[in-house]
């Protein structure tokens, strides 16, 4: 299984809205025109930074947990629907940690115990049944893993979009204020505008961070 969930360049996934004119309207003659680079802006703030550690606590979260279930499979339903809630928990107490720590242990020993089965040439009834037992939940645990993923990308996407949208629109105020007590009538993303002068940038990101 890939266990690589939204591996991409930081939680910030496309360059924002490059080319876009941010502010202001034309007033032929008396334009004061600014640039800014909005994509800096947002990763660069106190806030843009705060969501990035925050996707990479939640992505890596989830890719242990795909990670231990994949590469101990003898997990039993109640074990699995444990180890995803204290695992993906935000905040866990000692008692919590132990009692992760105890599955992982319990979860382990299930999965060597099965590898010593299929390595016997000679097994009693019992065995047997419990070397079955152990590949229904080995089965069991692959197919569940497999909806985790597809659940756990969904879930960081949808978290990725909604903070980009939010971090778009603070981004968006810091530059209009920015521009508004500078002056500027008009101020251009960097994309269509690489080379302008009165770059924004900074302002623009100090404002933004004035606010977090």
């Amino acid at each position: 299984m890939n266990k690589d969930i939204l591996n991409r360049s930081g939680w910030l996934v496309a360059a924002l809205l490059a080319g876009v004119m941010l502010g202001g309207g034309f007033t032929q003659g008396t334009d004061k025109v600014g640039v800014v680079d909005l994509t800096e802006v947002v990763e660069k703030s106190k806030f843009g930074k705060q969501n990035q550690d925050k996707f990479n606590q939640m992505r890596v979260a989830r890719e242990g947990l795909l990670e231990f279930v994949d590469t101990y499979r003898v997990v039993s339903a109640a074990q699995a629907t444990q180890l995803r809630n204290l695992s993906l928990k935000d905040a866990t107490t000692a008692d919590e940690k132990a009692q992760l720590e105890k599955i992982k242990q319990d979860v382990m020993a299930a999965d060597k115990k099965s590898t010593e089965l299929s390595t016997k040439t000679q097994l009693t009834p019992e065995e047997r049944t419990l070397m079955q037992e152990y590949a229904n939940l080995s089965q069991a645990m692959a197919e569940t893993a497999r909806r985790w993923y597809q659940e756990f990308t969904n879930e960081l996407q949808a978290w990725a979009d909604k903070q980009k949208v939010d971090s778009i629109r603070r981004a968006r105020e810091a530059i209009n204020e920015v521009a508004k007590a500078q002056g500027y009538s008009v101020v251009f993303e960097a994309g269509i505008a690489p080379y302008g002068a009165n770059n924004l940038t900074d302002g623009a990101l100090k404002s933004m961070d004035a606010k977090s």
